[in-house]
């Protein structure tokens, strides 16, 4: 295992999988703010970032912000 992993990080060549599974995550991202039209295009591409750079965490803190944010918008009687 561990010299798999030192494997890793000296080749910089992720297996495929981990490749798809991150390109899935960013078009999921990308597919939520899809639905944000007051969302400016800059805060999109940012989350989009920052899933690509944070992976399975960045995408938990994206769902959690987007979850906050639509809660308010209903509490305010916004609509997205």
């Amino acid at each position: 295992m561990r010299a798999a992993m030192i494997l890793f990080v000296l080749t910089g060549a992720a297996p495929p999988i981990l490749v798809v599974t991150q390109l899935i995550m960013c078009y999921l991202a990308g597919y939520e703010l899809w639905k944000e039209e007051d969302l400016p295009f800059l805060w999109k591409a940012w989350w989009v970032l920052l899933v690509l750079l944070l992976n399975v965490v960045g995408f938990a803190i994206f769902w959690i912000w987007l979850a906050l944010r639509r809660r308010k918008a209903r509490q305010t009687g916004r609509t997205i």
